[in-house]
């Protein structure tokens, strides 16, 4: 991140227990994405158990773009993906991640935490997101300089962190038994 991007927080209050939010964040999220708008596919590339309850993941998510026919011969539909790696600490419920969007050739890059907690009597859980945006230098080549750098940076953290915040809806929907949007 650079100097002037900003650290975006959200916090999503949840009804269902710490452990079905963490189990299905962690070992379900390709059947919770289906309930997110937006979002074509979460495809689970890796999944391995780690010494003292860590867990590494890695998802590629793919965005369900509507676009017109005008746009779409010049867009590169390889570049709505991104790869999402996270290590998730059982003892501290904590998730550590990061993001690569294939967009602008993976200069454009998120991290981040996803943190649980108990509420409403251990019946519900509070879901932290701490999340930042950087933007490799020289991805832009002059115009992805100074304020405008961290203007971008900014916006795709705040993306980011909306995306996280409707992940929560989400998981609420895939505890309940919805069906998909």
């Amino acid at each position: 991140m650079s100097a002037e991007a900003m650290d975006v927080r959200r916090l999503v209050l949840l009804r269902a227990a710490p452990e079905r939010v963490w189990t299905a964040l962690r070992d379900e999220l390709p059947a919770v994405a289906t309930h997110l708008r937006g979002i074509d596919a979460v495809r689970r590339l890796e999944h391995a158990a780690g010494d003292g309850g860590v867990v590494h993941t890695v998802h590629e998510w793919t965005a369900a773009a509507s676009l017109t026919a005008a746009i779409e011969r010049y867009v590169d539909r390889g570049a709505l993906t991104w790869v999402e790696r996270a290590t998730w600490h059982e003892p501290a419920r904590e998730a550590r991640w990061t993001v690569a969007s294939r967009l602008l050739g993976g200069d454009l890059t998120g991290t981040g935490t996803t943190r649980l907690e108990p509420a409403m009597g251990g019946r519900g859980t509070r879901l932290h997101f701490a999340v930042g945006a950087s933007l490799a230098r020289g991805a832009l080549g002059p115009i992805g300089q100074g304020a405008f750098r961290g203007r971008l940076e900014d916006a795709a953290a705040e993306l980011l962190a909306r995306t996280l915040q409707a992940l929560g809806a989400a998981v609420e929907a895939h505890l309940a038994g919805a069906r998909p949007d």
